[in-house]
């Protein structure tokens, strides 16, 4: 009985410090200087790479703060600032998403209709895919893997396993994709959650094949124009090369720009974290025109893990206290990416970062901090 005794109590000790710990983290201390820290949550992650550049963007209160950390390149002395340009990586899905909501409300085309609807006129489509639809696509319950091993073998057979993650996405052409999709080997097992690259990239290529417009065009047009996002797209422009930062590995190794000949709606897209934090700001506010459309793909879709083309709040976040944001990471072979936002709150948080370093950790705590803190007057654009 005694020891029976100890056990609960240690159980019941348990208990109330991890209560304490979910209370601790949901109450930051609330200070007056939010610069000062967002400053102490990136130094824990920058440490001496001196090489390393992120760009930090925050939305808070109508309020905007930009600022740069590290350093441009090896090269490079100069810090990145608002203008500097990222690859963004799987947040790009977010844009694609947002491209099949605006046709979906413009009546182009139903966010329920099928590839048999949409691509079957147009390319051979195996059974088990033609009843899968761009919702689906969106919401990553189409069952298909991240990439599907048919494409991983015809790319290891291009460049070799050895440079397979060099550029992986360069050697996958739409032809590729397309007969995968009228292939025996074209097997997915829609309804649950199932994270893919190729679900969203293809939803890219629908919504190509139903405007007759490449992704990047449409993006400018329905999303970026109206949202006055000059600086993003897939494919760059000069002024966008000019600012575009060096991109490294996680070890450090200068690596170029990933390009996609298909796909690139899964991760193509290019941005900085002026044109971003535009982006938050009209899922949030309802001064743009397409606000409201924005802010409905935040609805929790089947399965409770995403919106449209949005994650939402994993059990980190919510121990965080960041029970009721949406948010998107991405990373490629040199660059890292996080967005998040808390409509209810009225915040938001972007982190870019030209290394190919998770900053999902660093976005959910700049995100805790944004809700607990306040601006100094100093610090609010």
């Amino acid at each position: 009985m005694l020891f029976l005794g100890i056990a609960v109590a240690l159980v019941a000790l348990a208990s109330a410090a991890l209560l304490y710990l979910k209370w601790r983290l949901n109450r930051p201390p609330a200070e007056h200087d939010l610069e000062a820290a967002i400053d102490r949550e990136v130094a824990k992650v920058l440490g001496r790479n001196l090489m390393q550049g992120i760009a930090v963007a925050v939305y808070k209160d109508a309020g905007i703060f930009f600022k740069g950390y590290g350093a441009i390149g090896a090269e490079v002395s100069a810090v990145p600032n608002a203008e500097t340009i990222f690859q963004l990586g799987s947040v790009s899905k977010v844009f694609t998403a947002s491209l099949l909501q605006i046709l979906s409300e413009e009546g182009v085309v139903s966010l329920d209709a099928t590839l048999a609807e949409t691509l079957g006129s147009r390319i051979t489509l195996a059974p088990a895919v033609r009843g899968i639809t761009l919702r689906q696509l969106a919401t990553h319950t189409a069952g298909f893997t991240s990439v599907p091993k048919p494409l991983l073998k015809k790319v290891i057979a291009r460049v070799g396993k050895r440079d397979l993650m060099k550029d992986p996405y360069a050697s996958i052409t739409e032809q590729d994709v397309f007969a995968y999709l009228g292939s025996n080997a074209a097997a997915p097992r829609p309804g649950r959650f199932r994270y893919s690259n190729f679900g969203m990239g293809l939803l890219g290529h629908v919504l190509e094949a139903i405007t007759e417009k490449s992704l990047d065009t449409l993006a400018a047009e329905k999303l970026f124009t109206p949202l006055g996002m000059n600086s993003t797209a897939i494919a760059l422009t000069p002024g966008m090369s000019q600012r575009l930062i060096p991109g490294y590995t996680a070890k450090g190794v200068a690596t170029p720009l990933w390009t996609f000949q298909a796909l690139g709606g899964a991760g193509a897209f290019n941005s900085n974290a002026q044109d971003m934090i535009q982006f938050v700001r009209a899922n949030i506010e309802s001064t743009q025109s397409l606000s409201a459309t924005l802010k409905r793909q935040h609805e929790v879709q089947a399965g409770g893990k995403t919106g449209l083309g949005w994650m939402q709040p994993t059990l980190l976040d919510r121990l965080l206290g960041n029970k009721q944001i949406v948010w998107h990471n991405g990373m490629v072979g040199g660059y890292a990416s996080y967005v998040a936002i808390d409509r209810s709150n009225a915040v938001a948080a972007v982190v870019l970062n030209n290394h190919a370093i998770d900053v999902t950790m660093l976005g959910m705590m700049v995100m805790r901090q944004a809700r607990r803190q306040h601006w100094s007057a100093q610090s609010k654009a």
